[in-house]
């Protein structure tokens, strides 16, 4: 009972630090509500998400047992809009799947037709559960200070975070994604991996001075011009409970322990990501573990969290940019 009112307390915590964040963006910033982490658009696209038409019936299950669902995908970057590419590679990467059939699990949203994938391009989570979360995120507000005392009682927690500040990707369509928290599926657990296997002609960089702030989103956008580009999307099942955790987070599944499996493919065509309205359209859009099939359920401290930390700053950011709130029910119209 304990455990359960501290990571309520913690959530109620972090839901008063994200809502307050956009709260205050909202002045600092411009007339238009932001999310309060991942909030830099690096680009929106249109896709299908094949699954393997091979694939085992032990491995056919929710989303995977279909052949294909049409999908939006957001590129995003950890960082206000401001900020150069150069300063902060930490990204992210939203997959939202249409005509999803099935009830979902987010109270209010049961009869969406939609599936997401939340991840970004680390495999690991900074921290182990929601209360140390919300530790971070108090001492991050309080100052260079507090912050510096609660890496000093987490060590785990800084190294973490400097591996992703040390990342420095030269393409979206080159980095690997993970979902750095678990999943069901069905009565096992995985964790979801979507890395590169076709990531359109090659366009190497220059050097650093010479990229620009929005580099990332330039060249996402020269590469689907001129080509279509592919990831694949991996399970990597939970073979030990005790070294494979469900609550610890920042506890780093070994690959060698269970191999990703590949299960499918985001296949993104050649397209100009500056159609009018596309940003926009799909920027106003809630991406969350939490809008999901019972089979893959989110599982964890930091997923229980999220459950009602990105519902609410969802809702928030919605009805400050009066947009309305929840999925969309028909198929997507995408040119």
């Amino acid at each position: 009972m304990a455990q359960i009112d501290s990571e309520q307390a913690a959530v109620a915590s972090l839901l008063e630090t994200f809502i307050g964040v956009m709260a205050r963006r909202h002045v600092a910033l411009d007339s238009r509500v932001h999310r309060p982490v991942f909030l830099k658009p690096q680009g929106t696209a249109r896709g299908v998400f094949k699954i393997r038409h091979d694939l085992p019936a032990d491995l056919r299950v929710g989303v995977f047992s279909h052949k294909e669902f049409p999908a939006w995908v957001r590129f995003s970057g950890d960082t206000v809009p401001q900020n150069t590419d150069l300063a902060n590679n930490t990204l992210g990467l939203g997959i939202k799947l249409l005509g999803v059939p099935g009830t979902k699990l987010l109270d209010g949203e049961e009869g969406a037709l939609t599936h997401d994938f939340v991840l970004q391009n680390h495999d690991v989570f900074f921290v182990d559960n929601a209360q140390e979360f919300a530790e971070f995120s108090a001492a991050a507000l309080a100052g260079d200070e507090e912050l510096a005392q609660f890496f000093a009682t987490h060590p785990t927690a800084a190294a973490i975070l400097q591996e992703m500040a040390s990342k420095q990707e030269e393409s979206l369509l080159l980095a690997s994604f993970f979902s750095a928290v678990p999943y069901a599926f069905g009565e096992r657990f995985v964790k979801y991996a979507v890395r590169p296997c076709r990531p359109g002609k090659h366009r190497p960089q220059g050097p650093k001075s010479e990229r620009g702030p929005d580099y990332l989103r330039r060249d996402l956008r020269e590469r689907l011009l001129d080509d279509e580009a592919r990831f694949n999307f991996f399970l990597q099942f939970q073979k030990d409970p005790v070294t494979m955790p469900i609550e610890k987070a920042t506890v780093r599944w070994s690959e060698s322990a269970s191999p990703f499996i590949h299960v499918a493919t985001l296949e993104l065509a050649r397209q100009d990501i500056d159609l009018p309205g596309q940003q926009e359209n799909i920027d106003d859009q809630s991406f969350t573990g939490w809008h999901a099939l019972p089979e893959h359920a989110p599982v964890g401290s930091v997923n229980r969290a999220r459950r009602v930390v990105y519902k609410a700053s969802a809702d928030y950011r919605r009805r400050r940019n009066h947009v309305p709130i929840g999925e969309p029910f028909e198929s997507v119209r995408l040119r």
